[in-house]
């Protein structure tokens, strides 16, 4: 008997060659004078983990071929869509009232969303985006949007 091909593999297939292509792009980037870190780092960062995904994806889905697609978990859920909208707020609000506030608003809607308390919440969002924003800028010396905070 014939097997289709696993949509796990499918997508593995998809990732790891836009991975590829991502990072073979990303590689070209020329440094900027005066930059520690070249305009490619991120970008083949990104990359290279989606090729790199994507091929455990596809080796994954060639090896557990037995789930039956009723018992797979949907696609599309609750939680996905909320985080794929919030993060297009995010994205539309960011220049406006800067990095650390709409990191920050985001980190605890993500946080409420997946489950955790409010406490939990409020302490590690702030944290989260102050390590992050710090990272960026300090480290990378990658502008990130001021807005309000100015």
């Amino acid at each position: 008997m014939r097997q289709s091909f696993p949509m796990d593999s499918a997508l593995g297939v998809v990732f790891a060659l836009g991975g590829a292509a991502i990072l073979q792009q990303a590689l070209t980037m020329q440094a900027l004078p005066g930059m520690n870190v070249g305009p490619g780092l991120f970008p083949s960062i990104v990359g290279a983990g989606m090729a790199i995904m994507g091929v455990a994806l596809t080796i994954q889905g060639w090896i557990v071929r037995d789930t039956p697609e009723d018992e797979a978990q949907p696609l599309v859920t609750w939680f996905a869509v909320g985080v794929v909208v919030t993060l297009a707020a995010v994205i539309l609000a960011m220049p406006y009232v800067g990095f650390l506030v709409a990191g920050t608003i985001f980190s605890v809607v993500v946080v409420l969303m997946s489950g955790g308390k409010w406490l939990s919440a409020i302490i590690f969002s702030p944290i989260a985006t102050a390590g992050i924003y710090y990272l960026f800028m300090s480290g990378f010396r990658v502008p990130l949007p001021r807005g309000i905070l100015g």
